[in-house]
């Protein structure tokens, strides 16, 4: 007996449902691919920025610990916001860098937001949250004398007193002319031998720390230059880390009121301009032993806020090709504004309260 069956294809609705079921599933299928790689970007970019950040707080942290002084009315601890780039000469510029105009950003009246007003809490203390704060294109410009080990190896003075100094330079990841410049926080670290023939003044004017110099591996003067020329070619050992678009910190005294209940005082930034250490309140020169006399603003900080902001690696790659010219600016944003948009989002905050605990030499 021979069976005979009839073949029987498909309807043009039933391939109208088939397509659309795949289709729907392809959507799901891609949102969640989506989701999962933008997690997982996200997670790898806080993970890399929290790893530079601790390394970074845990090195000023020691430093800060291990600071010394003398009352002897010769700077110990200074700290200026560069409002420029004209501190190091190894800055190299870009017209799409970090821009001079929106990278300020203090006390209520240095940036008044999109709607041209600012937070009532910013208005009652006349600053910014630290997190929401921008310490000029250059950031906070720190130095200070310091008895923390030694980072390198083969000295021989492993507790001596050295002058050390922290700030923002925009220069290549190596000393190659070829090298795409990025934004890095330097750590300088002067020998104790040169710091003991340098002597122990910060000052700007009158202390021996005042001068860059493109030279000489561990000298005086490289406390403002750490980028240093050898016979080999420019050297960046004393690079903490990339991607450092801001740092800052903000200082303070531990005062008691009448209560005897024990407060912070703010001495720099001097949002107030009660001090004279500048005229814009920016620059911290600290004279003096905090515990002796009236404690003037120009004490040696007791407690120290660190705030860096650190760019993703993502955020790191965005910046450099909106700096290079690949990325257009929105009608709605100028470039200088367009860069923090950038900037902002794609980078994180990390903050660290540091109890200073100098000692007398």
């Amino acid at each position: 007996m021979t069976f005979k069956f009839k073949s029987k294809g498909f309807t043009l609705l039933e391939l109208l449902v088939a397509v659309a079921v795949t289709g729907l599933l392809a959507a799901m299928l891609l949102n969640i691919t989506t989701q999962v790689l933008t997690t997982q970007t996200k997670a790898t970019g806080e993970l890399e920025t929290n790893q530079a950040a601790q390394f970074i707080l845990d090195r000023i942290q020691e430093d800060l610990q291990c600071a010394v002084y003398r009352n002897d009315g010769s700077v110990w601890f200074a700290a200026t916001i560069l409002e420029d780039t004209s501190n190091s000469s190894m800055w190299e510029p870009d017209e799409r860098g970090k821009p001079f105009s929106r990278s300020l950003r203090i006390k209520a009246g240095d940036w008044d937001g999109p709607d041209g007003e600012v937070d009532e809490i910013v208005n009652a203390n006349n600053q910014w949250p630290l997190i929401e704060s921008r310490f000029g294109v250059g950031g906070t410009w720190l130095r200070f004398f310091t008895q923390s080990p030694e980072l390198d190896p083969n000295s021989e003075t492993t507790g001596g007193v050295r002058a050390v100094g922290y700030q923002l330079i925009r220069y290549g990841l190596t000393g190659s002319e070829t090298s795409k410049p990025r934004y890095q926080l330097f750590r300088s670290d002067v020998t104790a031998e040169e710091t003991f023939e340098a002597g122990y003044d910060l000052n700007p004017i009158n202390g021996e720390y005042g001068t860059a110099a493109a030279d000489g591996v561990r000298v005086p003067k490289n406390i403002i230059t750490p980028i240093f020329n050898d016979s080999i070619g420019a050297s960046t050992d004393f690079s903490l880390a990339a991607n450092i678009i801001d740092f800052g910190i903000r200082g303070y005294l531990i005062d008691e009121n009448d209560e005897g209940t024990g407060y912070l005082r703010q001495i720099f930034p001097d949002v107030n301009k009660s001090t004279s250490g500048s005229s814009s309140g920016y620059e911290l020169l600290s004279t003096s032993d905090p515990a002796s006399g009236t404690r003037s603003p120009h004490a040696f900080p007791e407690v120290v806020d660190v705030m860096v902001r650190i760019l993703t690696m993502e955020g790191a790659s965005v910046i450099s090709a909106f700096e290079e010219g690949l990325i257009p600016v929105p009608e709605d944003f100028s470039e200088d504004e367009y860069w923090w948009e950038l900037a902002e989002g794609n980078s994180d905050v990390y903050v660290r309260r540091v109890r200073v605990l100098p000692s007398g030499i």
